[in-house]
């Protein structure tokens, strides 16, 4: 499945998706130090380390793009982000530490990315690919 969208942070990035069902922020939401998901969110324990982070929308403290600097430094953060539309503090995070990011994609990615599904975030060519986890599954 091809979703276009907007770009908010050019690049290209592939990895498995992490869908996060609550608004997502780089203060708080996460260990900096892990990758791991806080017991705020539905999805307490899962990693963003290395993820392709689908979610409905961010939640921001100017200090979210210092965390996500850091987060950068120990690897903790994720590939690329995904979201309905992109509040100013998360696109800020997005462009200060060079994750790919795209919003306002043609069809709603909370509705059409699941967790597990392999995501290609092209931002710089405005363009969302998706392999559910079933398709991948049954190829190997």
């Amino acid at each position: 499945m091809r979703i276009k969208g907007h770009t908010i942070k050019e690049g290209c990035v592939e990895g498995e998706a992490l869908v996060m069902t609550m608004a997502f922020s780089f203060l708080g939401d996460f260990d900096l130090t892990t990758g791991t998901v806080s017991d705020l969110h539905a999805q307490a324990g899962a990693n963003i380390s290395d993820k392709i982070l689908v979610f409905p929308a961010g939640r921001g403290s100017t200090t979210g793009a210092l965390i996500g600097f850091y987060a950068g430094l120990f690897n903790t953060g994720p590939k690329g982000m995904i979201c309905r539309e992109a509040e100013p503090v998360i696109a800020i995070n997005a462009v200060m530490n060079n994750i790919p990011m795209m919003d306002r994609l043609e069809m709603d990615p909370m509705e059409h990315i699941r967790t597990g599904d392999w995501v290609t975030l092209d931002a710089s060519n405005r363009v969302v690919t998706v392999v559910k986890k079933k398709n991948m599954e049954k190829a190997g």
